[in-house]
């Protein structure tokens, strides 16, 4: 396990007893809308990571949800968010969890994700495999897309009922069920623990990179909603994550 690798472990442990002990004490701050929050818990969690991980990779660039981007022309870019599921968080739901992603040359390389309140941490490092508490995991083997549980995951108010009418009736009547979590990391978890079978949703760097490198080395495979290698540098991303072995039906039915 690389030095990278242990760091953000770190990282995200001490990042969730954060999350955990302020979560009866939240003053919510709104954001861009209703749907769209902070709280104190966001920040003090984002500081700690940054703690840790700057004092031993001070050279590296950062991209985090709420102190946004640090470019020191590095081929390592660290993609942090805090807390990801901060609407299940502040009420009160276990759906959320801190997620540290590590891009190299702009490709997920090192993806940490903890689920604190469910006491469960993710992680994965490219070529070595991804793990859940020390214990190697793989996505599910499930083939026939009608005994899929496929994640379906809203944007923001606003963007609801486009979403709807462009990916979730397209999917809705062909899969087993698509529940929602309100948090990427969470759905992203579930699919590379094998417990569903995909998961599609447009969001922002943050919420993706960490997910996205347990999965591929899970043995999944993620794209954007066309099939094609997702630009990570981009500021909103659309993502297609699954077992790999319903990926190309789903994409019939939702490619844009």
């Amino acid at each position: 396990m690389s030095e990278m690798l242990e760091v953000a472990k770190r990282a995200g442990l001490e990042a969730g007893k954060i999350a955990l002990e302020l979560r009866d004490k939240l003053k919510i701050k709104l954001k861009s809308n209703q749907s769209d929050i902070v709280t104190q818990a966001d920040l003090a969690s984002e500081k700690v990571i940054f703690s840790i991980l700057k004092a031993s990779f001070p050279m590296h660039n950062y991209i985090s949800e709420e102190a946004g981007k640090k470019d020191n022309n590095s081929e390592y870019t660290w993609v942090i968010d805090p807390i990801d599921g901060t609407l299940p968080y502040a009420a009160g739901l276990p759906f959320f969890g801190i997620s540290i992603g590590l891009l190299k040359n702009n490709k997920p390389f090192i993806g940490v994700i903890n689920l604190p309140a469910l006491k469960s941490l993710y992680w994965a490092e490219n070529g070595k495999g991804a793990f859940l508490n020390g214990k190697r995991i793989k996505v599910s083997s499930v083939q026939d897309l009608s005994k899929a549980i496929v994640l379906f995951d809203y944007h923001y108010a606003g963007r609801r009922v486009a979403d709807i009418k462009k990916i979730l009736l397209k999917i809705v009547d062909k899969i087993r069920y698509p529940p929602t979590f309100a948090s990427s990391v969470v759905s992203l978890a579930y699919v590379a623990s094998g417990i569903c079978h995909g998961d599609i949703h447009t969001a922002f760097p943050w919420d993706f990179v960490a997910g996205a490198a347990i999965i591929e080395e899970a043995g999944g495979k993620v794209t954007d909603y066309k099939g094609g290698d997702i630009d990570w540098s981009k500021d909103s991303i659309d993502l297609l994550a699954s077992n790999g072995k319903i990926h190309d039906e789903i994409l019939s039915l939702i490619r844009l």
